[in-house]
């Protein structure tokens, strides 16, 4: 009779086979036992208990003569922890990610994986602030889940400024990125995804200073053009150019005209003068010191009619006539934008 109870399935749950029980768990959602998470992730038993203890990343369901149990919210952020510490994450930061992803409504009892949640989640979630870090901007990069990390940086303009998000939040993501050691799967770049949507900022930005400066000309001239040449030249090479264009997106928000010009296609110092007196450029800005830099500053000094500034800590010690120093992009916008403003 107990064989044919146990076979019948109306005996104790306790004595099933724990390989039909952890299937049946898996397709209903049920909670899992320490032993079926740790299976499913490929760790240890001990080390879901470290987890727990250290990071608060335990289970949450209780059933009463039972041991606790580890709901599916439970273990997507789990999921999520096992992920970014096999990317070559700290397990404290990866836990603090995990933790930080579920307050903003991202786990959610249907896993981490943005490919496992539905439109109209997602939907809901676009509306939803999140909880933004340097370490969360990475981790979301490295997975990687591109809407988020977009909606991370646009969320950080929209509270601080271009520049801010950029100095607080994109660049110290990019710096943490940097000291990996780990490969990456083919297609996937973390830098390029934070690039990415630092460059799609930057062009927001623009073009709503843009659309203010139209309407604005439109008020006062209707029917009269609003194009104007840059006000501003940004001069930079290389990984620097990144920031160079979030200069110029700052400038924008202070409805001042920027563009930026790739070092290392100036031929020499002349070509950028001239350059400079067809864009009616008033500020010539040199991000770094790229190649030729000297010598397009002591032009620039010389001809008279721009001011420059030689932004960054590696920027070439040059002392001369209207020329000025600025070692952060804060700085260089707050000055730049100031010197325009008084000049018009």
């Amino acid at each position: 009779m107990a064989a044919s109870a146990r076979e019948s399935g109306s005996g104790s749950p306790g004595r099933d086979p724990a390989p039909r029980r952890a299937a049946a768990r898996r397709e209903t959602g049920a909670p899992l036992t320490v032993a079926a998470v740790a299976a499913r992730l490929g760790v240890a038993a001990s080390t879901l208990r470290t987890w727990d203890r250290r990071y608060g990343l335990g289970p949450s369901s209780h059933e009463a003569g039972s041991h606790r149990r580890y709901t599916p919210a439970d273990v997507a952020r789990l999921e999520r922890m096992r992920h970014l510490t096999l990317q070559g994450v700290a397990p404290s930061d990866a836990a603090r990610a995990a933790l930080n992803a579920d307050e903003a409504g991202q786990a959610g009892g249907q896993g981490w994986a943005p490919s496992l949640a539905t439109a109209e989640a997602g939907e809901r979630l676009h509306h939803e602030r999140l909880l933004v870090d340097p370490l969360s901007l990475a981790a979301a990069a490295m997975e990687p889940d591109e809407p988020r990390v977009h909606r991370m940086l646009a969320q950080e303009v929209r509270d601080s400024g271009l520049v801010k998000a950029w100095t607080g939040l994109a660049r110290p993501a990019l710096g943490m990125l940097a000291q990996r050691e780990r490969t990456d799967r083919p297609g996937v770049d973390p830098e390029g995804v934070i690039s990415a949507a630092v460059l799609a900022q930057v062009r927001e930005a623009a073009a709503s200073a843009e659309r203010a400066r139209e309407g604005a000309v439109r008020a006062l001239r209707p029917g009269g053009p609003a194009a104007g040449g840059a006000a501003v030249l940004l001069c930079a090479a290389g990984e620097l150019r990144l920031q160079a264009h979030v200069i110029g997106g700052g400038l924008a928000e202070r409805g001042v005209r920027a563009r930026v010009i790739r070092a290392e296609n100036l031929e020499d110092s002349e070509q950028a003068l001239r350059l400079l007196k067809e864009r009616g450029a008033r500020v010539l800005a040199m991000v770094g010191n790229p190649a030729g830099t000297e010598s397009l500053v002591r032009g620039a000094s010389d001809d008279g009619g721009v001011e420059v500034f030689l932004l960054g800590a590696d920027a070439p010690d040059l002392w001369l006539p209207r020329v000025r120093r600025v070692r952060t992009a804060p700085a260089a916008v707050e000055e730049i934008a100031n010197l325009v403003e008084e000049n018009r």
